[in-house]
């Protein structure tokens, strides 16, 4: 009886091997994919910002596009955008918030 238990054992051991192979391959893959996607953003990027320098497209323009795209504050101050303004700001100067400060809607 002990040979079945020690087959067992050792199926076992083999299985924990197996699964940890299948995790290194499956993490080697996930970190390739992110790199490569990292890469086409970079080049994708470095597209742009080469029109920009060519005057195939304007400064003007890439601001715009970035404006309404870049949502953190971080990300917006790279470009000297200025932050966004929080919810609860946006809320209080909405004219649906502003009834009661004589604004009547007619």
């Amino acid at each position: 009886m002990k040979d079945k238990k020690d087959r067992i054992i050792e199926l076992e051991e083999q299985r924990a091997r197996i699964n940890a192979q299948i995790q290194r391959v499956k993490a080697r893959e996930q970190k390739r994919t992110s790199r490569d996607d990292t890469r086409r953003k970079v080049l994708v990027g470095a597209l742009i910002l080469g029109r920009v320098e060519s005057k195939l497209m304007s400064n003007e323009q890439l601001m715009a596009d970035l404006d309404p795209f870049l949502t953190r504050d971080n990300d917006r101050a790279l470009f000297d955008l200025p932050p966004l303004p929080k919810a609860e700001e946006t809320a209080t100067s909405s004219p649906e918030g502003n009834a009661e400060a004589g604004d009547s809607g007619l």
